[in-house]
């Protein structure tokens, strides 16, 4: 792929998978797709079904071509549904690599960021309406002390 973001502990990540070459993978947290491709290596008739809610994250998933792998641009809470839909009922593995990413910190105007000023936005989906802003200036304080 690119810079977008590069994995720690890919290998060590893929390798405790214990890849069957005609499995079900699934990776919750697609990012830049680099956890993906690793699978998707050592794929051999076998799927992968990735999940990441990011507009970035899907124009990364768009470059790969791979008959095996399936993107889906929804929260991974949708696991189920979305197995479901693909008509798979078993899987394999289930990688899950939580936080968020170095693209996201990188780009000031995700609001991530504590290097560079930008939006205190920190939406993981950008088409979601309430931006950390608004949150924190616009929230009672039990609200806000209920959530933290």
């Amino acid at each position: 792929m690119n810079n977008y973001h590069i994995p720690v502990m890919l290998n060590e990540c893929v390798e405790a998978l214990n890849i069957i070459p005609e499995g079900v993978y699934v990776d919750v947290t697609f990012g830049g797709g680099g956890h993906s491709l690793k699978i998707l290596e050592r794929l051999k008739g076998g799927r992968l079904l990735a999940f990441d809610q990011d507009d970035d994250a899907r124009r990364e998933a768009e470059k790969i071509k791979d008959r095996s792998f399936t993107f889906c641009q929804a929260n991974f809470m949708y696991l189920k549904r979305y197995l479901r839909l693909n008509g798979i009922t078993t899987v394999n593995g289930i990688l899950a690599d939580l936080g968020i990413s170095s693209h996201q910190i990188d780009s000031s105007e995700r609001g991530f960021s504590t290097r560079f000023d930008g939006p205190l936005d920190m939406r993981m989906d950008r088409s979601a309406e309430v931006t950390a802003a608004e949150v924190l200036n616009q929230y009672k304080e039990e609200d806000l002390h209920r959530i933290f």
